[in-house]
């Protein structure tokens, strides 16, 4: 990291952009670490952004522009109408540019292709062949490979050709072919670099590991793991060298597969492959994601909330059993209990990943709980609202029937329990955040608060809260023993 903060690097980029000054910028490419840069330059206008790199070298613009984020490329990458934004692009190595076409209209797809030469076009047709989830879709092409009959000095003349005329990425590891392109080993550059020139290829290579193009990405995943190594082959079904992938590739699909376990832990239905920046993922999706298992959790509840019911009959607690609205108003709390402990597990997950991640940073505190009242009042209505439905056929089966008449208490305790998971729902959400938000600024990590304890407090105050105002709601019903038929 450079010794500029966010704020400065931000205005120092602005005052560049303004002046168009070609020194302080160069200055500034050699200070400071492109994806420094990026990450700043994502919060300018596509104007400011355009004006920045067009003061680049068109090497340098194409390096910086590999790190901005997809969004950010997409935008740029629609604007670029004229030769130099096509030749920017033409730097990218060729899966960077596959997963920049990935994202683009027809159109423009189109026309980037068209600019681009026909042996770097079938390349990107082959990339742009795999599915999302399959390791071809991130492999790197740009490779160069040995032949096992080279001597040591043939193989190093080759990776410097490769790499000044075809772009070939500069690695550590390098893949042992044989005539037909079967991959067969592989070797580090140090070891080519300190054997005798005369030496051949096929006496020092060891043998390596390797996935297909058609593998998984988490498979890559793994084997990337069990290997520990920083570059990993892809072949094709005959075995044929075709690619590689890198430590870089692969930390984001381990990321992508803790976020997915930790999301499925907490009850979060996430589609596979879906955003996960929680910037980039709306309130409405946030809902969305969350809403199923809330709602499979209500309906398993009316088991917990019938046994409490049963348990009243079964002991004959006659002060209880002559009186079913305050057996009704227990019964609920096991309810809210389990629902309550998923939201703010959800929330808690959600949030305190995303902090953990620089995603949510301090400052975001007040656009965070925005998104995350708008998401609980999404929650809390349609809770309401199944809660509704659920409560009102459960006590028709329990109790026979139901008057539909606001003079019968049952449609008050549906209406008052309804509320009162729509307020739980909501007031959990926004306390799971204020808390962390809190946690942060007295400078502790947040992954070191125990979920546990905010769902404690939450529920000890909400508990508290529902016995006492059903108390003054129900108190007239309950002494009169006002029954529910």
């Amino acid at each position: 990291m450079s010794d500029y903060t966010e704020a400065q690097l931000l205005e120092k980029i602005i005052e560049i952009t303004q002046q168009k000054n070609l020194n302080e910028i160069r200055s500034l490419i050699d200070e400071v670490p492109n994806a420094q840069i990026a990450e700043v330059l994502d919060e300018l206008n596509i104007e400011q952004q355009l004006t920045f790199l067009r003061l680049l070298k068109t090497d340098d613009a194409a390096d910086l522009f590999s790190y901005l984020d997809e969004e950010t490329q997409k935008n740029l990458a629609q604007s670029f109408t004229e030769e130099w934004g096509m030749k920017l692009l033409q730097e990218l190595q060729s899966d960077e540019l596959a997963d920049v076409l990935d994202e683009l209209p027809a159109n423009v797809t189109s026309k980037i292709l068209a600019y681009t030469s026909a042996d770097k076009r079938e390349e990107l047709n082959k990339l742009l062949r795999y599915n999302d989830d399959e390791v071809g879709s991130i492999m790197s092409i740009d490779i160069s490979s040995i032949y096992n009959t080279y001597t040591c000095e043939q193989a190093l003349n080759k990776i410097r050709k490769d790499y000044n005329k075809n772009g070939a990425e500069l690695v550590h590891y390098y893949y042992v072919v044989d005539s037909s392109n079967k991959l067969i080993g592989s070797l580090t550059l140090e070891e080519i670099i300190f054997a005798k020139p005369t030496e051949i290829i096929d006496e020092i290579y060891s043998p390596v590991a390797s996935v297909s193009s058609y593998d998984k990405k988490e498979y890559a995943a793994q084997i990337f793991s069990e290997q520990d190594m920083s570059v990993l082959p892809v072949v094709n079904r005959e075995k044929q060298l075709i690619g590689m992938i890198t430590s870089d590739d692969v930390i984001d699909v381990i990321n992508d597969e803790a976020t997915d376990d930790f999301y499925k832990i907490a009850g979060i239905n996430a589609e596979k492959n879906e955003e996960q920046d929680y910037w980039k993922i709306s309130a409405y999706t946030l809902f969305k994601n969350r809403v199923f298992w809330n709602i499979v959790i209500l309906l398993l509840s009316s088991v917990l909330q019938l046994i409490v019911h049963l348990t009243f009959d079964l002991f004959k607690i006659e002060a209880l059993n002559a009186n079913r609205l305050l057996a009704s108003v227990i019964a609920f709390v096991p309810v809210l209990i389990l629902i309550i402990s998923n939201v703010i597990r959800q929330t808690y997950i959600t949030v305190s990943r995303a902090l953990s991640l620089q995603e949510i940073e301090l400052k975001d505190y007040k656009e965070t709980i925005i998104k995350e009242i708008i998401t609980a009042l999404y929650l809390g209505l349609a809770l309401f609202a199944f809660n509704f439905l659920r409560m009102t056929v459960y006590h028709a089966i329990y109790n026979n029937s139901v008057k539909i008449s606001f003079n019968n208490w049952y449609w008050y305790l549906i209406l008052w329990t309804s509320f009162i998971l729509f307020l739980f729902t909501f007031c959990g959400s926004i306390a799971t955040v204020w808390i962390l938000f809190t946690w942060i600024k007295i400078k502790k990590d947040p992954t070191n608060l125990s979920m546990l304890s905010i769902v404690n407090v939450v529920l000890i105050i909400g508990l508290a809260f529902y016995l006492l105002i059903s108390y003054f709601i129900f108190k007239m019903p309950i002494n009169q023993s006002i029954k529910f038929n």
